[in-house]
């Protein structure tokens, strides 16, 4: 459940391209907000990966250890490699199967169980996770991935129209006319600035 005050953006319609979005640019700046083990560890509890305890228990094991800071640099490969084919899925020099083995490599990782549980309109999936090793924080995050690759139409994967934002999401807008990451962030003062320009050059 994401928190209501978070330091992560939570706009992109899909925990694949929310995971993307952990890299911003801020004043023409890269802006990497999972700084460290305890980053990536509180974006996977509010993307709904990890319970409150688990969290704990990874931070109390792993925090500040070699694993820990090896299973963060691998998160971020994992991002690079998945904004790769997110960007260029069928470009000419698309991302060779570098991209993919980063992906497909998370996704051999045994992260827990799934199960059925009982829901409001019958039964529902639930995935019970287990962290014996950080490096399976990875798996739920390349689960996300191969979603979105597989089963998304990269069509309605957008970035928003912002030329200095760096930010994805899915367009689930009624006619697919989505065009920034949200008004707040980018829509407002991209309208603001073509008003400015319209009248300037009036």
């Amino acid at each position: 459940m994401v928190k209501k005050e978070s330091r992560f953006l939570w706009l992109g319609n899909h925990r694949a391209l929310d995971f993307l979005n952990t890299e911003l640019a801020q004043r023409g700046d890269r802006v990497d907000l999972l700084p460290d083990l305890r980053g990536f560890v509180g974006w996977s509890e509010e993307a709904g990966f990890l319970d409150a305890a688990t969290a704990v228990g990874v931070l109390d094991r792993w925090e500040g250890s070699s694993e820990g800071a090896l299973a963060l640099e691998r998160a971020r490969q994992l991002r690079s490699a998945l904004r790769a084919l997110v960007e260029r899925p069928h470009a000419p020099m698309a991302p060779g199967q570098g991209a993919l083995d980063v992906i497909n490599s998370a996704l051999r990782l045994d992260a827990g169980r799934t199960e059925i549980v009982r829901a409001c309109a019958g039964f529902a999936r639930q995935v019970r996770v287990q962290i014996d090793e950080p490096m399976q924080l990875l798996r739920p995050v390349a689960d996300v991935a191969a979603s979105l690759l597989c089963d998304v139409d990269p069509a309605l994967v957008k970035r928003c129209e912002n030329p200095d934002c760096v930010l994805y999401f899915h367009d689930v807008s009624r006619n697919h006319t989505r065009r920034w990451c949200s008004m707040e962030l980018c829509g407002n003062r991209m309208k603001v600035a073509a008003h400015y320009h319209r009248h300037r050059d009036g």
